[in-house]
Formats: structure tokens, C-alpha cells, sequence
């Protein structure tokens, strides 16, 4: 069967209306804001799937936004709404805005000043289906697809810039130890270890945290809940797939609009917009692949949280070497050993 311009076997094709992705938003005294995102998703296209949509509120939520809600109509499948009794900060409004119902079940969570490209969905569908529903790949490691490509390298106190198409000399996709929160969809299986692990992770007190990732400015974030994804991931070794077209247009993009985490100027931590927003792809995404396609899993480039290249199994082996994972292994799972270096490989995901 011919779809987005290649010829898909009848194995993948059967997993086509399986899998679900949701899109749930964070939403909290943008109504400008949330009113762009909501244009972007409504001119997106979704191959006749049901998409269901959920907004996600704090207490303190003002008026406007949610007059904006109220009145938003969406065609494409259910609208859930939900809004917090009392104030629970950005940490919990953006980890409990989704979980999954099965193991088909796909989060996209978006804070409200992102902007989604029209081919948004065609991407998250294309890299499922290559990547997690064809039968003959195996990335257990794959936790997340990003729709976003990142202009710095965030998780180092320089943050120099950085460019995909530059580094790999092509526009080849890559998998990446960092998580992406500026737009990206998470899988059920390490969503719901991540929730696990949050539960035995997260205080008050941010300081409490007792995981230190060598060299890592993340070590001092204190409010921040990718804080604790990407502890998550560093130890178990995941990475996410992340998009790398010309010019450094994604799927998704960041307004950098004055939030929890950007002041009233408009900047974080001093640096500029122009250092996180990205054109916004607007054309045929897979005629821009090399050879017009994804590539296969196994030529997928791998980098590691400091934008260096790596492989899966070096992953793990750094975040076993640090012994702060605090997730036990499921009974019917086996925590592999690398004979060479005697060091654990850390168990499949938990269930």
C-alpha cells in the first residue's frame, strides 16, 4: 500500500488504526498564546484519524483562557477538559496531563506557547510506523518522538549552538539521550515508568535529588519536571527521535513567551528567542529524507545528552555506571550484563 510516498507492507499497515495519539495541552493565563496553538492543530492534517484532545488547567487559570477553551471546537474526536482544585505548579500540570490507557497509546503534550506544523501528525504517524510498529525493528530504547530540533546544546553551562544538518552532514533523523519538551509524543511504556519513577523521585524540595549526571547543568534545575525525564533517561539509557531538515525546520516550534520559565522580557536565562525558534516545515517532509524515506532503525545516528556521538549500549553502560536507578526490574524481565566490562544493562521498560 502506497502512503507518504512509499510502499508499506501488510504487517505495518495492520498496526495503522491501533495505535492512538492524544494531544493534551498545558494551558495556564495565555489565551494569545493558546489561541495560535489551537489554529496550528486545527490546520493539521490527520488522515481521517480520531485524535482525542485534552486541555489541562491549574487553579488559578484566568477568564479569558477559559472562555478560549469553552468556545474551541474540534473535529477530529473527543475534548476533555480539566482544571485543577487547588494550585499544583508546572512540574505536576505538565506530568499528569496524560497517561496512557494501553500500550497503543500515544502522548503529545504541548505548553501552549508552541506552534505545530500542518505535516505535525504525518510525521508522529510515518516514525511510528517505521520505528515502533514494523516487526522487523527492535528500539527498546525509543521513548519519545520529538517534533521539534533544537538550536543549542542546552545541558551545558556555554549552551553553544548547534546544528543537526551540520553535525551529521545530512538530513538524516537521529536519536538523542535528551527528551524534547517543546513538542514531542511520548510511548506508554516509558511514560508509565517515568510515572513510576516520579513517584519515587519527586519532593518539595528539588534539592533532595540525589541524581548527579557528571558535567550536567541539569543537576541544578529546581522546578523543572524534564529535570527528572532526563535523570530517567540517563540512567536507563533511552533516547527519543528527533527531526533534521534544512534550515533547521521542525514540526514544532517555541515562542519563548514569558511563562514559568521565561521572564516578562521575553528571555531565558538571557539568550534570545532567535536561539530557539524554528521555521515551521510546510512542505513534503519525506521528500527532504535521504533517499526519500526514513532510514533503517540501524543506521539511525545516535548522540548522547552532550550532543556527542554514541551508541545505545554506551548509553546504558554511563547510566549504570552512576547506580541511582531506583526503578526495580519487572519480575519476568532479566537485567542483561555486559561480560566485557561487568557492567548491568538496565531491564526493559516497566509495565
Amino acid at each position: 500500500v502506497l502512503c507518504f510516498g512509499l510502499v508499506w507492507g501488510p504487517l505495518t499497515l495492520a498496526e495503522w488504526s491501533k495505535m492512538r495519539v492524544s494531544v493534551n495541552i498545558i494551558t495556564q493565563n495565555r489565551a494569545n498564546s493558546l489561541k495560535r496553538l489551537l489554529k496550528s492543530i486545527s490546520n493539521a492534517y490527520y488522515l481521517g484519524d480520531s485524535i482525542a484532545l485534552s486541555f489541562n488547567m491549574d487553579s488559578k487559570v484566568d477568564d479569558e483562557t477559559l472562555l478560549t477553551i469553552n468556545q474551541f471546537e474540534w473535529a477530529h474526536g473527543p475534548k476533555v477538559v480539566r482544571r485543577r482544585v487547588i494550585q499544583g505548579g508546572l512540574i505536576r500540570a505538565v506530568s499528569e496531563s496524560w497517561y496512557p490507557a494501553s500500550d497503543h497509546d500515544f502522548g503529545l503534550l504541548l505548553e501552549d506557547d508552541i506552534e505545530v506544523s500542518p505535516l505535525y501528525y504525518m510525521w508522529i504517524k510515518y516514525a511510528l510506523l517505521a520505528y515502533h510498529y514494523d516487526p522487523s525493528v527492535s528500539i527498546p530504547e525509543l521513548s519519545a518522538i520529538a517534533l521539534y530540533t533544537p538550536k543549542l546544546v542546552e545541558v551545558v553551562k556555554e549552551r553553544p549552538k548547534w546544528n543537526a544538518t551540520d553535525f551529521f552532514r545530512g538530513n538524516t533523523p537521529y536519536l538523542h539521550q535528551l527528551p524534547c519538551s517543546w513538542g514531542s509524543v511520548f510511548f506508554p511504556k516509558h511514560w508509565r515508568e517515568f510515572y513510576k519513577y516520579m513517584g519515587m523521585r519527586f519532593t518539595e524540595d528539588p534539592k533532595v535529588n540525589p541524581v548527579q549526571i557528571p558535567r550536567s547543568r541539569t543537576n541544578g534545575w529546581q522546578a523543572s519536571w524534564k529535570k527528572f525525564l532526563i535523570d530517567m533517561m540517563y540512567l536507563r539509557g533511552y533516547v527519543a527521535l528527533y527531526p533534521n531538515f534544512p534550515d533547521q525546520a521542525s514540526f514544532s516550534t517555541n515562542h519563548m513567551e514569558p511563562g514559568a520559565h521565561i521572564n516578562a522580557s521575553g528571555n531565558v536565562l538571557k539568550h534570545n528567542k532567535e536561539d530557539f525558534e524554528v521555521p515551521l516545515l510546510g512542505r513534503d517532509f519525506w521528500e527532504l529524507l535521504p533517499q526519500g524515506k526514513l532510514p533503517p532503525a540501524s543506521r539511525l545516528p545516535v548522540i548522547d545528552l552532550f550532543n556527542q556521538r554514541a551508541s545505545l549500549k554506551a548509553l546504558k553502560e554511563s547510566g549504570a555506571r552512576l547506580s541511582q536507578d531506583v526503578l526495580p526490574c519487572p519480575l519476568d524481565q532479566i537485567v542483561h550484563v555486559d561480560h566485557s566490562t561487568g557492567i548491568p544493562l538496565r531491564c526493559a521498560p516497566f509495565t
